[in-house]
């Protein structure tokens, strides 16, 4: 009896022991290392102080430093460091937990076996399950362990970096389970207050990995097996007359291939005769906007810009992240290309410190005659997801008046900053992101504008629950309209 005791004790003292390596403890003299080289790194940044003055921001690292003056586990901690580069409002700056922790948590405790769906104006709904059926697709989350969403929402916007609320609430929405470690350091038995006719409540288990990782490869889109493959674009034949063009990233991992991709398309548009091209941007995170020049080609005759303009920002982080990981960069012999997309990295190695190179030409196209060039209209659906050079794209397309644009506002900003370097810290292994250069799409005005469609169109709950494609309905029926018009018109 005495034996089974022993062994009894010594399993719960294995478990408790392998809980905490999920959430392990770190020292202040660690703590204080890792948050020495984010700051640091922070100078890399073109203006750190644009959302926020340098005097908050200090404000926000004193209080840190505080914190840390303890032993935090690690969950602590990171909040702690995201809460600093959130502060610099900048959706390309954010750090990052160690690669694979998140899948290693789910591999040991499940996954939260939901996908959810924050709205603009911060209402908290069900968009996916992965099995579990307690909560009904389309009910409106209204607790969280007793915690509202309201609250829940503005606690994990303070570790989020972003430039506008809806694209905020776009990565709380594409990150709830991470969220829901940061706020209860759980996700397993997560109580859920929730709104499906009457007032309901349910406790949700997680569900094994293998299971997760099964129905969510058997449930993958068509547009992520492309992306996966490099080859994030896509065309069809929608109606008689009528074509569209998907465009899931601006990566591109083979510009031959993309043109290639390009010109086959444009060829069978002129050979189908079709009169109205729709191009998708939705969903489309980014990329390199020069590479959306390609595509302009075969829809605009005439000059345009892909940027209006750039000012990157030489610093001893931006420098050390191309020496440390090709030392040959440190010979300052070296000759190198004047440029690698429109990173001028002579600059980076060899210019005066703190300074900033500004440039413009670069982003000039002039016109090029494509053999299928396109003369009809063109539709544009953006929505929050339009980011970086996504959003930059739908800058361009309206600024240049190239047709119709559809949706919503996009997520990312006509002044926004990019081009990032990424350190890990050296304690926790943490990751942060960090911009170097501040970017200015054609026709920008001021900071946290959005790009604003010509047909504003958000789709409802229910739209995103039974897979209704409102935007795309309405450029169908604006389609309809201008073709009727213009047949009208005919003598």
């Amino acid at each position: 009896m005495r034996y089974l005791s022993i062994l009894i004790l010594s399993f719960l003292f294995s478990s408790t022991c392998f809980a905490q390596l999920e959430i392990r403890t770190l020292s202040p003299k660690k703590m204080k290392k890792d948050l020495e080289e984010l700051l640091n790194t922070v100078n890399a940044h073109p203006d750190p102080y644009t959302k926020i003055s340098k005097e908050a921001f200090q404000s926000i690292v004193d209080e840190v430093e505080k914190n840390i003056s303890i032993e935090l586990d690690q969950i602590d901690f990171y909040k702690n460091m995201a809460r600093i580069v959130a502060a610099i409002r900048d959706g390309h700056s954010r750090v990052f937990m160690p690669n694979s922790w998140l899948s290693n948590i789910r591999k040991k405790n499940g996954v939260f076996p939901y996908e959810m769906y924050l709205t603009n104006d911060g209402k908290l709904f069900v968009m996916k399950s992965y099995g579990d059926e307690q909560l009904p697709l389309g009910c409106q989350i209204l607790e969280i362990n007793g915690m509202k969403v309201e609250e829940f929402v503005k606690e994990v916007s303070s570790f989020t970096s972003y430039e506008t609320v809806p694209f905020c609430n776009d990565k709380i929405s594409r990150s709830f389970e991470f969220m829901l470690y940061l706020v209860f350091k759980k996700v397993d038995e997560v109580k859920f207050k929730f709104l499906y006719a009457k007032e309901s409540e349910a406790v949700i288990k997680t569900m094994p990995y293998k299971e997760w990782k099964t129905q969510k490869k058997d449930l993958r889109e068509e547009r992520d097996k492309k992306i996966a493959r490099g080859e994030p674009y896509d065309f069809s034949i929608i109606k008689p007359g009528i074509a569209k063009i998907d465009i899931f990233s601006f990566s591109v991992s083979n510009i031959e291939k993309f043109n290639f991709f390009l010109n086959k398309t444009f060829k069978e548009i002129e050979n189908e005769k079709v009169h109205s091209l729709i191009i998708d941007v939705r969903g489309n995170y980014g990329g390199w906007p020069k590479v959306a020049s390609e595509l302009f080609h075969y829809i605009h005759q005439g000059y345009f810009k892909t940027m209006a303009q750039s000012s990157m920002k030489i610093s001893h982080p931006y420098r050390r992240y191309f020496t440390d990981a090709n030392p040959i960069l440190r010979n300052a012999s070296i000759a190198l290309p004047a440029r690698r997309h429109f990173v001028d990295i002579d600059q980076v190695l060899n210019g005066k410190i703190d300074s900033y190179v500004k440039e413009d030409a670069f982003f000039n196209e002039a016109p090029i005659k494509e053999r299928f060039e396109f003369l009809g209209d063109c539709y544009l659906l953006i929505d929050r997801k339009s980011y970086s050079a996504s959003s930059s794209f739908a800058s361009t397309f309206q600024c240049y008046s190239m047709g119709y644009i559809i949706g919503e506002p996009t997520g990312g900003t006509k002044i926004f900053r990019a081009n990032a370097i990424f350190k890990t810290l050296p304690a926790t292994s943490f990751v942060v992101r960090m911009s170097t250069t501040k970017l200015y799409t054609t026709c920008f005005d001021e900071e946290d504008q959005p790009i604003t469609p010509n047909v504003e169109v958000i789709p409802s709950i229910l739209d995103k629950v039974h897979k209704v494609d409102s935007p795309l309905n309405m450029a169908l029926m604006m389609i309809k309209k201008v073709q009727k018009a213009k047949a009208t018109k005919k003598p």
